[in-house]
């Protein structure tokens, strides 16, 4: 089984049967679609002699008397009583008249008795009635093979092929062209296949994936993507177009199939569809380089946050993350300068590792420094406005001191640094300065490789929390926690991520700069799944949602259905973070729920809080 997460789940066989398709054959009784739907995925289980019940039932109350007396009837072989079989395929023939599939199904039962040359009649007068039927026609084709080899087989199809209306025998006869290596005879016949508009959902999975693995990309592209309707065909051939476009380069036909599939929920396949959409993310990285901020004349604005990055978005809950006191010391954290050659220069830079990290480390540090110190530690991002965050080369002694004194009008202390990549090695080195005459009141450095990052960062935090007095015994909100070093790169990456959804949110940087947005909004989410103790990842995803229902996300309804599963998790949990549920309330437009909370709700701080949340 699958969750709403996509998560795989195990349950016995006795527990299935007995608390899931039992019940819900007991409980869709009078349904004659959803029993066949059950009789059908019990049967792909085997669980065949607690089905015939329910297949009985369904002869009596579906109209579709094709489709109950097949079905019974398969139940009934399986459990070894073909006579009855028969009777009930008769009983179909009597009262709406032999088809493809009830004779296919008649062969069947006179095979299991020896009788083989009346089975081989039925079973081509029921191909000359459905040509089409997968079941009928493989079966057909696969006993001609085991008689006169592969030539037989390949007479077979065509004579099928030479039936009106019939496609599927040339979509094998495609299949066995190409394992002769003739492949614009494959391709002459697929397209055939396509041109009559009959094929079924599998259809293309066949195509896309003979194609593909016999190395023909490009035309399995051209062929496919113009027929291809997630909505109406498998899954499986959307991946394989995805796979091709990625292949192929062609990164927006992929990213915008991949939006598609999205949209479709399917949770065992969604694991999937991450899995690629990180690829197509790496792509896009690879591809495009970072822009050299000097060579155009762009605005570069600073914006300063106040709060930790993921507070942003919850639209201040000051019931729940309490204000820092008016007068506590300000401390203002810059992000981390690279260290650069000379002909090198700052950049508009997206999230490639040294730029996600000269962003996430001092957040980070900002963060702990808020929540585990009497200080109000505050932080302040370069922008190119409408494009995205820059990275500055690192500063010397001088700058670093000039810098400081500048900020005077901000805080009292500032933390600014650089962090470096030489092979598989990061430095990373941050000063402390008083800003009123730009003095140096420590300087730290840590070095790790691509494996102890996150544990330098836990060092780097220890002594910087050192200097501004020592941490304190518990944190400034409730809710925080330190990551551990096992959470520690998770949530590097959620907090650059958290940034990035808050500067579109704000229209700081425009929604076009942001790659990888659907990653972005689901990161935290993941960590509150795998983590199900963490209570920050659960409130950074509740304002990456809330962030995105203000720049009206394209991708926010993918979310609508987990985002309620997670907040009844919480209030099972008891969290505290289920008291932020009216964010996603006004994101889905819930707003029953949200009145119903506006009017059970008396105290004066929540009341004007859920008045920011609906503005």
């Amino acid at each position: 089984m699958y969750d709403v997460h996509g998560r795989q789940i195990q349950i016995t066989r006795g527990d299935w049967r007995d608390n899931v398709l039992l019940p819900q054959l007991k409980e869709r009784w009078n349904e004659p679609d959803a029993i066949y739907q059950l009789i059908v995925d019990g049967l792909n289980d085997g669980f065949h002699e607690e089905l015939e019940r329910a297949s009985g039932r369904l002869v009596d109350i579906d109209p579709i008397v094709e489709r109950s007396h097949v079905i019974r009837t398969i139940v009934l072989m399986k459990l070894e009583r073909f006579d009855e079989a028969e009777r009930v395929l008769r009983d179909a023939i009597a009262r709406t008249g032999e088809s493809g599939t009830i004779l296919t199904n008649l062969a069947k039962i006179q095979v299991s008795r020896g009788d083989i040359e009346l089975a081989d009649a039925t079973l081509w007068k029921a191909i000359t009635l459905d040509p089409n039927q997968d079941n009928g026609l493989g079966w057909w084709a696969a006993r001609e093979r085991d008689r006169g080899g592969d030539a037989a087989y390949v007479a077979a199809l065509q004579r099928a092929a030479a039936l009106p209306g019939s496609w599927r025998a040339n979509l094998w006869l495609g299949r066995a062209k190409l394992a002769e290596g003739d492949a614009d005879g494959a391709i002459a016949l697929f397209q055939r296949v396509l041109a009559q508009g009959t094929f079924d959902h599998d259809t293309l999975v066949t195509i896309s994936g003979d194609l593909g693995n016999a190395g023909l990309v490009q035309e399995f592209v051209e062929l496919v993507s113009p027929h291809y309707d997630p909505m109406q065909h498998a899954p499986q051939a959307g991946f394989n177009l995805l796979q091709a476009y990625l292949q192929l380069g062609y990164l927006d036909q992929g990213e915008e199939l991949l939006g598609r599939l999205y949209t479709l929920n399917m949770p065992p396949f969604k694991q999937h569809l991450d899995e690629m959409a990180m690829r197509y993310q790496e792509r896009r990285r690879e591809t495009t380089p970072p822009r050299p901020v000097a060579e155009e004349s762009l605005e570069i604005g600073q914006f300063p946050f106040d709060r930790p990055v993921w507070m942003y978005g919850l639209r201040d809950p000051d019931w729940l993350l309490p204000n820092k006191p008016a007068g506590a010391k300000k401390v203002m954290f810059l992000m981390l300068g690279k260290s650069m050659s000379g002909k090198q220069q700052a950049e508009e830079q997206r999230e490639d590792d040294i730029g996600r990290l000269s962003r996430a480390i001092p957040l980070y540090l900002a963060e702990s420094a808020y929540e585990w110190t009497p200080v109000h530690a505050q932080s302040l991002v370069a922008v190119v406005m409408g494009g995205g965050p820059v990275i500055f080369g690192a500063h010397g002694e001088d700058a670093e001191r000039a810098t400081a004194m500048q900020l005077i009008h901000l805080a009292e202390l500032v933390v600014q640094g650089s962090i470096a990549q030489e092979g598989d090695r990061w430095l990373v080195t941050i000063s402390l300065r008083e800003t009123s005459q730009g003095e140096l009141v420590a300087t730290e450095t840590v070095s790790a490789d691509n494996s102890g990052i996150e544990a330098a960062v836990l060092d780097l935090e220890g002594k910087l929390l050192a200097h501004l007095g020592g941490a304190q015994v518990r944190p400034h909100d409730r809710i925080y926690t330190r990551p551990t070093l096992e959470q520690m790169q998770p949530y590097l990456n959620a907090l650059a991520q958290s940034l990035m959804l808050g500067l579109v949110a704000n229209e700081i940087v425009s929604r076009d700069s942001m790659w990888g947005e659907r990653n972005m909004l689901e990161w935290p989410l993941r960590m509150a799944l795998h983590w199900p103790d963490y209570t920050v990842p659960k409130a950074m995803y509740v304002s990456g949602i809330s962030h995105a229902s203000r720049y009206r996300s394209m991708v926010l309804e993918e979310f609508d259905e987990r985002s309620f599963a997670l907040l009844r998790d919480m209030h099972a949990a008891k969290s505290p973070i289920a008291d932020l549920g009216p964010l996603l309330l006004h994101a889905y437009r819930r707003t029953e729920g949200l009145a119903a909370i506006k009017k059970n709700t008396s105290d004066m701080r929540r009341l004007e809080w859920l008045k920011r949340v609906g503005a």
